[in-house]
């Protein structure tokens, strides 16, 4: 791997199919992956963001996975499959549908079409749909969202591991509002697929018609109200009036294709037609088919966009980081660490010279300085503050196994983060405290505090136990 693939390994909706499906099969990280990441992932990863950084890590990961892994059938393959065949489907549909209404507009009324119901059936009715949809979705889009994921997976987990895959994937975006704004998106340019092959299907349609029959058009009201007519013309025509004015009915054309209740009153053909049909067909393709065109750009872009925010704050997401990044080496040189402020979480006289070779070999971090929090002294809070004000590299923050309050831990997370900035790194070192010696700290109590730690969802903070052998 190398830096040229970085502007690659941005992350899609079939890659979070294949990482999830990788975590669901209970993929393991040994000693062999570790080094692979760090020795060729870990480099590509310096100088960014730990945000960004664990988001990129994971997507080279998941390419070092596809490319060295054994071989089987990813379920991008046939998520892949699954979309393309459904955007065809509906853009095919659609279009026949279009042609389906036009041809009924033109041929059922003895070739007579009125111009007011062919708008409102090919151009307003459509986007009215869209709009209660669109509303409707919002109102329910958290209700909704699970059943729209459904939907758009199960013939991929179908086909690979089924339901669980399935629970896994559904799971994966109720956990990040990234990936569901993302897979909304997806739904959405889908659907926009189908609104652009309805208003092709209909100019299609319309114009064999017109060079087939003798194609009239005109419109009708109780009350005269032609002005009223000729300013919605005008209107919907301001697009593409200095360009094309043959394709604008007049105040002459729109008087004269106005029909009254006589009977046997045919609408009048020539120009006044000609400019009716070309009115019609750039209402259509202006009015109907380039808004489609933008949206489905839109919402692309929107996707991006969400994917480009996911966090991989999960538990199962930061358990595989953790795995993933741990350093397991042999001793790292001072030369080639970070300097770390370690506060001593409750006063137990646990410092960084007590963990000192742990820091150094399992988190490449030198303690440069320690100070007491969350202790009965306001002189000893007070040198903590100012040491944080200080602006160190990163934060370890030494807590006893059990010493566990959700509460104050999160005061003190927030402590720190106001005074030092989100970016700052930050890693809770939990320690079995035995009379101020550290120890390793009981599996029971680790648990509760890998889920509080990952409960803060906090692309910058990070757990690790103490190992003495270390």
């Amino acid at each position: 791997m190398n830096r040229s693939r970085l502007p690659e390994a941005r992350w899609q909706l079939a890659d979070l199919l294949d990482f999830e499906a990788l975590l669901a099969g209970g993929e393991r990280v040994g000693e062999h992956e570790r080094l692979i990441f760090a020795r060729d992932i870990r480099p590509q990863l310096a100088g960014l963001p730990d945000q960004r950084r664990r988001a990129l890590g994971l997507r080279l990961w998941l390419a070092h996975c596809r490319d060295t892994g054994p071989k089987r059938i990813w379920p991008s393959q046939a998520w892949a499959r699954l979309i393309d065949g459904l955007g065809w489907a509906l853009l095919l549909g659609f279009v026949l549908a279009g042609a389906a209404l036009a041809w009924g507009l033109c041929l059922g009324n003895g070739q007579r079409v009125h111009v007011v119901i062919f708008v409102g059936l090919t151009v307003v009715l459509p986007w009215a749909g869209f709009v209660l949809f669109s509303l409707a979705r919002l109102a329910g889009r958290n209700a909704g969202a699970p059943w729209l994921i459904r939907m758009l997976l199960r013939p991929a987990a179908a086909r690979l591991a089924g339901d669980r895959n399935l629970a896994r994937w559904a799971q994966a975006f109720s956990d990040s509002r990234a990936a569901r704004q993302a897979a909304t998106a997806r739904a959405a340019r889908l659907l926009q697929w189908g609104g652009l092959g309805l208003s092709l299907g209909v100019v299609f349609a319309f114009l064999i018609s017109l060079m087939i029959f003798d194609v009239r058009f005109y419109w009708e009201a109780t009350p005269d109200n032609t002005g009223l007519m000729e300013s919605a013309v005008s209107t919907l025509a301001v697009p593409w009036a200095g360009l094309w004015p043959a394709a604008v009915p007049g105040a002459a054309a729109v008087r004269a294709s106005r029909l009254s209740a006589r009977a046997g009153q045919r609408p009048p053909g020539g120009a006044v037609a000609g400019a009716w049909w070309r009115f019609l067909v750039m209402t259509v393709l202006i009015w109907g088919a380039v808004p489609r065109v933008l949206l489905i750009a839109l919402f692309a872009a929107r996707e991006r966009w969400a994917l480009a925010r996911l966090d991989f704050q999960a538990p199962r997401h930061r358990a595989l980081w953790r795995s993933l990044a741990g350093v397991t080496r042999g001793a790292v040189a001072e030369s080639s660490t970070d300097g770390a402020l370690v506060l001593d979480v409750g006063g137990h006289d646990i410092d960084g010279t007590a963990i000192r070779g742990f820091l150094l070999r399992r988190l490449r971090l030198n303690p440069e300085s320690t100070h007491r929090v969350n202790v009965l002294d306001n002189e000893a809070e007070a040198a903590a503050d100012r040491a944080l004000a200080d602006a160190p590299g990163h934060v370890v923050l030494v807590a006893p196994d059990w010493s566990l309050s959700p509460r104050s831990a999160e005061r003190l997370q927030a402590r720190v983060r106001e005074a030092a900035g989100r970016a700052l790194p930050i890693t809770w070192v939990i320690v079995a405290d035995n009379n101020g010696t550290p120890g390793a700290p009981d599996a029971e109590h680790m648990t509760r505090w890998t889920a509080f730690v990952d409960g803060l969802r906090d692309p910058a903070t990070e757990i690790a136990a103490y190992d003495p052998a270390a």
